[in-house]
């Protein structure tokens, strides 16, 4: 037995190492990082450290990754929306707090997964950014 899940359920599994931090998603598109020093150390067959404060507003756990605050964070909704963000732009916080809110939903969509992508360079990785201002502009000339 690995732990007393009680009423709730389990989302993942992750690996963690002394000086890393927990990022936490929630349904409702909250989330928010934590240092892993702030979890206590367990036993096989507990209840586990609680990660997050679930309300209504932030809905429940949908994934947690181990991160270095280097990566890039895409979240992924059950309507097929994705958004690719820096991991260092999502604020670190306590243990129990709620999270701050990392995308914005309508009502009837919710986060349905994430994933952590290695920052590449761009101009290695040929990508090019454009200035939605200039673009418009061009267009209309």
């Amino acid at each position: 037995k690995g732990i007393e899940l009680g009423e709730g359920k389990c989302v993942g599994l992750e690996t963690a190492v002394e000086n890393s931090q927990i990022l936490v998603v929630t349904e409702k598109g909250y989330g928010k990082r934590t240092n892993v020093c702030e979890y206590r150390m367990t036993h096989r067959g507990s209840k586990g450290v609680k990660a997050l404060n679930v309300t209504e507003k932030n809905g429940s756990i949908v994934s947690f990754k181990i991160v270095n605050g280097d990566e890039d964070l895409m979240i992924i909704t059950e309507g097929g929306i994705i958004i690719r963000l820096a991991v260092e732009q999502v604020s670190t916080t306590g243990r129990v707090a709620q999270g701050v809110r990392l995308i914005r939903l309508n009502d009837d969509q919710k986060v349905s997964n994430i994933a952590l992508l290695v920052k590449e360079e761009q101009e290695e990785s040929g990508i090019k950014e454009y200035n939605i201002e200039e673009t418009e502009k061009n267009k209309e000339e």
